[in-house]
């Protein structure tokens, strides 16, 4: 199993000590859920719940690529009306 030393500042460090408490959790545990949940390749239940709701020919999988390689960028997307 891998360390990490990070480092933050203040105000971070009293949110995180926050968080921690409010969840029950180690530090460390608290860290690496919040990690592991940042890295996961899926978008969250019910996500795509609104998909239809605007004009797009484009699938998840495609839409979700296209974001992690920064080929959406505003120009390329319909105005709104």
């Amino acid at each position: 199993m891998s360390q990490l030393a990070i480092y933050i500042d203040d105000q971070l460090a009293k949110k995180l000590d926050k968080a921690v408490k409010a969840s029950g959790k180690s530090k460390s545990k608290w860290v690496a859920g919040a990690i592991k949940r940042s890295l996961q390749d899926q978008w969250p239940e019910g996500f795509f719940d609104l998909a239809g709701s605007w004009e797009d020919d484009l699938m998840p999988d495609e839409i979700m690529s296209r974001i992690r390689t920064g080929m959406d960028k505003p120009d390329r997307r319909e105005k709104l009306r």
